[in-house]
């Protein structure tokens, strides 16, 4: 062997044991909690070592803390840079029945068992007084837009992590089989000759039960209602202002809308809640801020040993800022938080592994700006809001994220604000959500990109979504919005090899008639893949809202009622977005400085915007769509999908503007869409 082939290997392999031995080294320090060493004192200790100087400051180590098994009530701040290239791992406990427990960390004030007392005259409801447990902001009732605010800032109660609900009527109903997570709604009475507006009618006069009750409600401190008002797709909470009964004997009741609530239309959909005078069901609770008392009653009668905590924590339990950078969280369980069960903002390189978030008001696991994340095999459920948020890189400079979202489990979200709150929110660019599993969503399962967030080139593959938009209309299971402009700059996203489970409304409408989607590409959404998906008993299976460059191929539909619905609303009613009067040359969006105008933003990204070359280079057409078939789904295509059976009796291959029962196909050559359709096959009534 020549003598300079031979050093170099030796030099490799020196370099290689100095490596080896600098990763040992990262691996060796070690910290643990104990009875006496709380999760705060660790933190603060690493603190002290790195600018000591007993930890290297370059963080040539990688720091293990060692959580032990047991609830340890504190938040976990991780937002000073000594905290970077550390590891907070839970210690699992095997138990008797041989499942596994993992440590808790709970942002929740322990309500001790001596403080309860029975209530009324059965002993089911109990009262404690929460005087000197040191939660002295007990939180509000809030109100809001209908899409975009989640509308919690209630302190929340769990028992044994099990959350309960703010006292209500109508009560839920666990064994109606019509609902898949037993809410229930009343209607909305309102005269067909007085102007909608932020109020409505018993839909009985008050011989009904159901209608005298309402007038109880006059006497609580702080009653609210909670309404699909104007449509199936966006619900509210709003303060009640008055409950009268009119001459007719109907009860008449208004509500503040100041905040954003919508207006009441015939036969809207609404309930009461935060009820002292409603609390008659097993799992509700009702606080009452101003004698600091908490009243409940459990699902189960309470025994000594029941941890009852108040979701307290503000903000998130665990908190990841931009300060530190490849820290890591496995290996427990996240609850009882006010707000949300994690958030990480910023900090780059962080692993959320194995995490059980549940008991949330809000979200349980979001991530804003968190590059090159990873969030794989966490259960999510419980939660207020949104199971896992999760938005990284920028469409604009195509910074990419990075992100990988892979394996979670999500569940039971959407439990205060019902609409627009998804198993899994999604944007940014360049980041991948696979094998993931989401389910028991009143609303959407997966949501993002367009106006809700930048959406380039992600990848959605081999995720699981069922029993989505089971309580609203007009709705998708993996919905997607090109409104604000947005349409024509979300491009290069993948939806590959998904199942699609049972997307419908089940539980009946309100104000409007419409159906539900598993795939939803809404107001000329474009440029999207979809390809290799599996569609089992949806409504719809998938849907292109006009928009350009869709791909849908090879696709199988299992007895759903429309194989796919098209239309071409860029040409008619949708126009002025995309070519007449469409003009403006500006970023998307609804800001001062923005348009809305689709064609005129893809226009400034591919000419104008920071990152216009590459956006040019990788997507020429967005220089000429205005000039292109402009308004028309141009350049998509329908190919190569089988289909079989049927839904509740119906079975369509296509629907569109002109009907289910005529021959889109048809349609769209007569009116020149440049939408390809062919190679699809039926296969009859499924084996």
């Amino acid at each position: 062997m020549p003598n300079n082939l031979f050093m170099f290997i030796l030099l490799l392999s020196v370099a290689a044991a100095v490596n080896t031995a600098r990763e040992k080294s990262k691996a060796e320090v070690i910290y643990e909690t104990s009875s006496s060493l709380s999760i705060s004192d660790v933190r603060e200790q690493i603190i002290k070592d790195v600018l000591g100087g007993e930890l290297d400051p370059e963080h040539n180590h990688h720091v293990r803390v060692l959580i032990s098994p047991g609830q340890h009530k504190t938040s976990l701040q991780l937002d000073h840079p000594a905290l970077s290239y550390t590891s907070w791992e839970g210690v699992p406990t095997t138990e008797a029945d041989g499942s596994t427990s993992l440590p808790i960390i709970s942002g929740g004030i322990e309500v001790p068992f001596n403080r309860f007392t029975s209530w009324d005259s059965s002993g089911s409801i109990l009262k404690a007084s929460l005087k000197n447990l040191g939660a002295t902001d007990l939180g509000k009732m809030t109100s809001g837009n209908a899409v975009a605010d989640c509308q919690h800032d209630k302190v929340g109660l769990t028992i044994n992590g099990e959350q309960l609900v703010l006292a209500r009527w109508p009560n839920i109903n666990i064994s109606d089989s019509t609902t898949a997570d037993g809410w229930m709604w009343t209607h909305a009475n309102v005269d067909d000759d007085i102007p909608i507006h932020a109020g409505f009618k018993s839909m009985n006069d008050v011989s009904d039960p159901d209608a005298a009750r309402l007038l109880n409600w006059a006497n609580e401190s702080n009653p609210y209602v909670h309404i699909y008002g104007e449509w199936d797709w966006a619900d509210a909470y709003a303060s009640i202002t008055s409950i009268e009964e009119g001459k007719d004997g109907f009860v008449s009741i208004e509500y503040d809308n100041t905040d954003g609530a919508p207006l009441t239309k015939p036969y809207a959909r609404w309930m009461g809640v935060n009820l002292l005078c409603e609390l008659d069901s097993p799992g509700e609770y009702y606080i009452d801020e101003d004698e600091q008392a908490l009243y409940v009653y459990p699902p189960s009668p309470l025994k000594r040993t029941d941890s009852v905590m108040l979701g307290y924590q503000p903000g998130a339990v665990v908190n990841i800022t931009s300060a530190v950078s490849n820290v890591t969280l496995k290996d427990v369980d996240v609850r009882d938080g006010r707000h949300e069960g994690v958030h990480v903002e910023g900090a780059i390189g962080v692993r959320v592994e194995n995490v059980i978030s549940h008991g949330h008001g809000t979200n349980g696991i979001v991530l804003e700006g968190a590059i090159g994340a990873t969030v794989k095999g966490n259960s999510v459920y419980d939660v207020g809001c949104s199971g896992i948020r999760a938005s990284a890189g920028v469409a604009m400079t195509l910074e990419k994220g990075e992100m990988r979202i892979e394996f979670n489990d999500v569940h039971h979200h959407a439990r205060w604000k019902r609409s627009y709150q998804p198993g899994i929110f999604w944007s940014g660019v360049n980041n991948s959500f696979v094998g993931n599993t989401i389910s028991v969503a009143p609303h959407n399962c997966m949501l993002g990109g367009g106006d809700f967030g930048d959406g380039v080139e992600n990848v959605f593959e081999s995720n699981s979504l069922a029993d989505c938009t089971f309580e609203t209309t007009d709705s998708g299971g993996f919905y997607t919005c090109g409104q604000g402009g947005f349409a024509f700059v979300n491009r290069g996203n993948v939806l590959r090899n998904n199942t699609f489970l049972r997307v419908r409304n089940t539980a009946g409408m309100g104000v409007q008639i419409a159906s539900s989607q598993a795939v939803y590409l809404d107001d000329q959404m474009s440029d999207w893949l979809i390809t290799d998906n599996t569609f089992v008993e949806c409504e719809v299976g998938t849907f292109t809202g006009g928009g350009r460059r869709n791909i849908i191929s090879n696709n199988t539909y299992i007895n759903v009622g429309t194989v796919h619905y098209l239309n071409n609303q860029g040409m008619n009613w949708d126009k002025d977005t995309v070519c007449d009067g469409c003009s403006e040359i500006k970023p998307p969006g609804y800001s001062e400085g923005e348009t809305v105008c689709s064609t005129g933003a893809a226009t400034w990204m591919a000419s104008f915007g920071p990152a216009a070359k590459e956006w040019a280079s990788k997507w020429p057409e967005m220089l000429t769509i205005g000039d292109d078939y402009c308004g028309e789904p141009a350049y998509s295509s329908l190919t190569d999908n089988v289909y079989c059976g049927s839904l509740a009796g119906e079975n369509y291959f296509l629907g569109c503007p002109q009907g289910t029962d005529v021959d889109c196909s048809d349609a769209a050559d007569e009116e020149g869409w440049m939408f390809d359709i062919g190679g699809n096959t039926f296969l009859g009534e499924c084996e």
